[in-house]
């Protein structure tokens, strides 16, 4: 399988990875985000949206007040997918962000470097 992919970025929830160009399932414009039981194909726009769902969703989070904070999956994290919603914890609500702004972290740099290595 380690093969089939393009690793793009991982944490402690999840990765985010594209298919090879061999792979049956390969499509250049999207990238796999998985964490915990789920995946989603992802274009590099739904993921900026995705980050920044992450975001606002954090700040409106009242956890820190919370005596079992992180042992809860009360916060609703909307996805860019409008008919899907996940129940997370405070931890896994710090982990998808770091998995997002991680990916595309690694989406920019490759882009960069691309464009430098065209010149």
């Amino acid at each position: 399988m380690q093969q089939e992919i393009l690793k793009i970025y991982h944490n402690e929830i999840g990765i985010a990875f594209q298919w090879r160009k061999k792979a049956t399932n390969f499509n250049p414009k999207l990238i796999q985000i998985v964490f915990r039981d789920m995946g989603f194909h992802l274009t590099k726009e739904e993921i900026i949206c995705f980050a920044k769902l992450v975001n606002q969703c954090k700040t409106s989070i009242k956890c820190m007040d919370c005596p079992i904070q992180g042992n809860c999956r009360n916060i609703l994290l909307e996805t860019p997918a409008s008919k899907v919603s996940l129940a997370v914890n405070a931890t896994e609500l710090d982990q998808v962000d770091d998995l997002m702004r991680g990916t595309l972290f690694q989406l920019e740099m490759d882009e960069y470097i691309r464009e430098i290595c065209k010149n």
